[in-house]
């Protein structure tokens, strides 16, 4: 691996650390403190909301990564931040319409805590991230792991202080993030380091025309993917209450800290470089994303996996005591959030070859086999089966983009024997595992050894392989 990627790579991850951390003491001190039914409220809030951002912001931020690099190269950048603003304004205006009439329409007290804390910070919170974007664009890497860092170490102690030294309700979830992303929004704005400014006069109708048709179906596209992972919890809900709502996304949380965390650091690092040959030279980005491909199947895949046999430890240790029973889930959820990173490289590369349609059949397909799976298992097998039904979406949506896009074969640099050898290896040392769960009761110290005894037949395998691995990366 080249020294730019290490060094890039560095710097995300330890961004991502500190929200780690910060995660992996928010979810055991809190799932002691609230209960499933609070935690529900809350989840079935932040969904939605989820969805609202989605809906009305998300399509803004693809704008950003798509035009960013042609409007630096031709130093038109003010144009496209004063149209940008222009439809941030639109958007928020109509976010606060529809939260206004839930607000008006919804029942319980929590329930309308959560919605007005929710609405600020979601559009403080966009604010921040879409500037986060552009500070990655430019590659200022320390400058967005520090602010990083620091904004999630904040977030917990004025959480901590809310909701133990004051007594607040779990609207301190929200209200701390709320507080800390408003005084970093308003330092960006003081000291504004890539000079973002908005000129009303450069707002014209041809580059928000521009914007809102590519906009609009990548808007389809996050919406989608928001439906595949987050939609179970309305059908949760649905089918089964809200304190199992409360059970599985706390555990979802948990799980996401992990490998989700792992490959935005990785998306985040090559993101610039992949951008820029996507744009400037497109035929030669399937090699680009070939060897990136190598690296997740390499590297990648052997922390999924092995990670997933410590689900209820992890559980047992990070989770309160009515949440453990969801730990069945992360196994799952380690894959999911594998193959959407997978996935993410070639949703990329369809967007910048102009194939939205074929790229939104395939989601729409994915959606559509998402929601019917997850109704069907969690109606005759209970809300655990939700994890499965997404796992199994996105294996469907990684194969389809493979199936559309022969040019980048993920795997055309690894040989038939090699993959032979590793699939074999993977399944025998499951079935080993399996077998010894049969037979005998794991410590956490025996489960240790036995899986860095796997790790090292797994490192022996392709230690080769994994040395020839080259990660270019350009500012």
């Amino acid at each position: 691996m080249g020294r730019s990627f290490i060094k890039d790579f560095s710097w995300y991850f330890v961004g991502s650390l500190v929200p780690i951390m910060v995660g992996l003491v928010n979810t055991p001190v809190f799932t002691r403190h609230f209960d499933e039914m609070d935690y529900g409220y809350l989840g079935i809030v932040a969904v939605t909301f989820s969805f609202l951002g989605m809906l009305l912001f998300s399509w803004i931020s693809s704008c950003i990564w798509r035009y960013y690099p042609r409007y630096k190269e031709t130093g038109n950048l003010k144009t496209l931040y004063s149209n940008l603003s222009f439809l941030f304004l639109m958007a928020t205006l109509l976010l606060i319409v529809v939260s206004g009439i839930w607000y008006l329409t919804a029942l319980h007290k929590l329930v309308r805590e959560l919605i007005v804390y929710a609405l600020l910070h979601l559009i403080i919170s966009q604010c921040y991230l879409f500037y986060m974007v552009a500070l990655r664009l430019e590659a200022r890497v320390k400058f967005y792991t520090v602010l990083q860092s620091l904004r999630a170490f904040l977030g917990l102690v004025v959480t901590l202080i809310l909701v133990f030294v004051f007594g607040a309700n779990i609207t301190a979830l929200i209200s701390a993030l709320l507080l800390i992303d408003l005084l970093v929004l308003l330092f960006l704005w003081i000291r504004n380091p890539l000079g973002i400014s908005v000129h009303v006069h450069l707002i014209q109708q041809k580059h928000l025309k521009e914007l809102l048709v590519y906009g609009s179906a990548g808007l389809l596209l996050n919406v989608c993917f928001l439906i595949i992972s987050s939609s179970d919890r309305y059908v949760i809900a649905w089918l089964g209450d809200v304190a199992e709502v409360g059970v599985y996304d706390q555990v979802y949380k948990l799980s996401q800290l992990s490998v989700t965390a792992l490959v935005a650091v990785f998306l985040n690092t090559i993101s610039p470089t992949l951008i820029h040959r996507l744009e400037s030279r497109y035929t030669e980005s399937a090699s680009l994303i070939r060897s990136y491909l190598k690296a997740m199947v390499l590297v990648g895949f052997p922390i999924v996996f092995y990670l997933g046999f410590f689900s209820k430890d992890i559980a047992d240790l990070l989770l309160g005591e009515d949440f453990r029973s969801g730990y069945p889930i992360m196994p799952f959820v380690f894959v999911s959030a594998y193959f959407h990173g997978i996935s993410n490289l070639y949703e990329l590369r369809l967007k910048f070859a102009d194939k939205l349609r074929k790229l939104g059949l395939i989601v729409l397909l994915g959606t559509g086999l998402n929601i019917l799976l997850t109704i069907v298992f969690v109606w005759y097998y209970g809300y655990i089966w939700a994890a499965v039904t997404t796992t199994i979406t996105y294996l469907f949506l990684m194969m389809s983009f493979h199936f559309f896009d022969r040019e980048v074969i993920g795997f055309s640099t690894l040989n038939r024997p090699f993959l032979l050898l590793l699939l074999c290896l993977i399944l025998l040392q499951l079935g080993l595992y399996l077998l010894l769960d049969l037979w005998m009761v794991f410590t956490l110290l025996n489960k240790i050894v036995l899986i860095g005894l796997f790790i090292l037949m797994y490192l022996l395998v392709c230690k080769d392989k994994i040395r020839k691995i080259h990660l270019p990366l350009t500012h």
